[in-house]
């Protein structure tokens, strides 16, 4: 990666705020297209929200038409990203198993299937007790049945950024990393440049993909974007010999995903728990995780991996004898709707946002940079647009 002392561009077509897996994967897409891409990152790539991702893109957990849209079509770009890059990251369609315990956890997974068939998700399949476990025969005799997704993947987060950043650099960009954003120039109804603590660059157009800090890169320019931190804690295994192939999702991950992004009908709770489990290549298993409002704070809690094993060993109890080797947690950046930005700004159209994706960046972070490329080359999909602009928000939250 670039340091700080790497000389930066004296202009540039883009600057990029944010170097996690929407800052990265738009870096390639739009250097690919021959745009100067300079990447500001003020830390190292990959270092935040995108270091404590669960390695899973899911279709079948969106709960509303808009979002397993944009999903489903960013995998289909994902597809297409993948062969580009020659496998350089770890990506493949393994499917998805959504499990439940009880009678009222298999009769959501019903209620979930119709609505996912009502929004055009047909491949889905309801499973009994005993298909579930032949497909993935980890479960305990205890699971009643779920939900099968054939679409669903798996993705190494970290290799994805690692494949976008020097697929990027081959096409020209920079990236500038443990580099500070310190301000953003505007004259009038434009962007002029940026100051960094590397220095100036000319620059008419800003994109803001800071994940959680977007509000701060926001604030630069006078503007206010809804996006606050959600935390997540996560365990790792030690390495098994393969037991399972794709995404196991534990139906309290439904309620748990529902409530935090506001689609229950009540407030977000200060937390709530509901797993997903992947055993990576190197036969690590990941088990994520919890949703908290707690701020900034990235800490691992006693409470937090208790919740986590006892899911897990509700729904995997032959894991009761894997040794943890660590506990981390993350951060996600959720808008008080759920849904993302992926905007220009009214009154400043050269500040963009491409933030609040909460734990679906991974899942829509393909579509989300030919998105960003169509507004630069104006060819984007007005109506798609429409669906996750700033100005869905109220006046006084998110205007210049």
């Amino acid at each position: 990666m670039n340091s700080p002392l790497d000389a930066l561009p004296n202009a540039a077509d883009v600057a990029i705020i944010g170097g996690g897996v929407i800052g990265s994967v738009s870096a390639y897409v739009l250097a690919k297209a021959g745009l100067k891409v300079l990447v500001i990152e003020r830390q190292d790539i990959g270092s935040g929200t995108t270091s404590a991702a669960a390695a899973a893109a899911l279709l079948q957990t969106k709960t509303s038409i808009k979002k397993l849209a944009l999903a489903n079509q960013s995998l289909k770009l994902m597809d297409n990203l993948h062969e580009q890059l020659e496998g350089r990251f770890e990506f493949a369609h393994t499917g998805s198993l959504l499990a439940a315990c009880t009678d009222d956890e298999m009769q959501l997974i019903r209620d979930m299937n119709a609505n996912l068939t009502d929004m055009g998700l047909e491949d889905v399949q309801l499973l009994d007790g005993w298909q579930a476990r032949q497909v993935m025969p980890i479960l305990g005799e205890n699971v009643l049945g779920g939900s099968y997704s054939p679409k669903d993947a798996q993705i190494n987060p970290l290799d994805l950024v690692a494949a976008c950043t020097q697929a990027a650099k081959a096409h020209g960009a920079i990236f500038s990393t443990f580099t500070e954003l310190q301000g953003i120039e505007i004259l009038g109804d434009k962007i002029v440049a940026v100051q960094t603590s590397a220095g100036r660059v000319l620059t008419e157009t800003v994109i803001n993909a800071a994940g959680v800090w977007a509000p701060r890169v926001a604030e630069m320019a006078g503007i206010t974007v809804p996006v606050f931190p959600l935390k997540g804690e996560l365990l790792v295994t030690e390495r098994m010999p393969p037991q399972m192939r794709g995404t196991l999702i534990a139906a309290k991950y439904l309620l748990s995903k529902a409530r935090a992004e506001g689609e229950s009908g009540s407030e977000t709770p200060k937390r709530s728990v509901g797993i997903t489990l992947v055993q990576v290549a190197h036969g690590n298993f990941i088990v994520g995780s919890t949703r908290e409002l707690a701020g900034y704070d990235r800490r691992s809690t006693y409470e937090g991996i208790h919740d986590l094993v006892h899911q897990l060993l509700d729904l995997t109890p032959k894991l009761a004898n894997i040794h943890l080797l660590r506990a981390y947690a993350g951060l996600r950046p959720l808008t008080p709707d759920g849904s993302p930005i992926i905007s220009r700004t009214p009154g400043l159209p050269g500040m963009i946002h491409a933030v609040g994706f909460g734990g679906d960046g991974l899942a829509m972070s393909a579509i989300t940079a030919e998105m960003v490329l169509g507004m630069l080359t104006d060819s984007a999909d007005k109506a798609l647009l429409a669906e996750f602009a700033l100005e869905r928000f109220t006046t006084s939250e998110a205007t210049h």
